[in-house]
This record gives structure tokens, sequence and C-alpha cells, in this order.
């Protein structure tokens, strides 16, 4: 599994998005942290998650939200470390129907 700091989503969509991490507590509970704030196609915007909280080692997604539309999280899990990587994922499609696929 990746291991990364912070998570990108680009927004290659036909919407206006943002996105939170999520990552699965000790409970087994998935929580969301961090907002991107909206913003439109052509645009990256990257979440910190060493600056957001989430335990070192903790299983990461993106959970990204389709203005207007429904929310998916990315096909690919991911691991948190402070190493200073970041896992990018992929967005596109339209409001209903949409991937989030991290870039390889």
């Amino acid at each position: 599994m990746l291991s990364v700091q912070k998570i990108a989503c680009a927004n290659a969509a036909g919407f206006v998005m943002n996105f939170d991490i999520k990552y699965l507590d000790n409970n087994g509970q998935w929580q969301a942290v961090g907002n991107s704030g909206n913003y439109p196609i052509d645009q990256t915007h990257i979440l910190d998650a060493a600056a957001l909280g989430v335990p070192v080692g903790a299983i990461m997604n993106a959970g990204v939200h389709a203005i207007a539309g429904v929310s998916h999280d990315g096909d690919t899990l991911v691991t948190f470390s402070p190493n200073g990587q970041t896992a990018t994922y992929n967005v596109q499609g339209t409001t209903l129907i949409y991937s989030v696929h991290l870039n390889s």
C-alpha cells in the first residue's frame, strides 16, 4: 500500500467539487477531516494529513463530493506517513456518474 502525507484531487470532471481526507480510526470507523473547499474543473487541491491530525499509519482515502451530485471515495486506499509524499486522485465524469482514480 502506498504511504503518503498528502492527498490531492485533480478535477477533470464536468462539475464543481470538494473533497476531504477519510481515515480509519482505532474503532474501525471512517472519520472525515479537512475540506478542500469547492473548486472547478482543471484545478487540483491538496490536503495535508499531518496538519489535520491523522494518526501515523492510518488507512486513508479521498472522499469526493460533487456539488449538486453524489459523493464517491477513491478507488485505492493509502496509508499515512509523514514523508512529504502526495497521492493524487483524478476525478472524471459527471455529477452523478464519476470516478476517483489514484494516479499510478
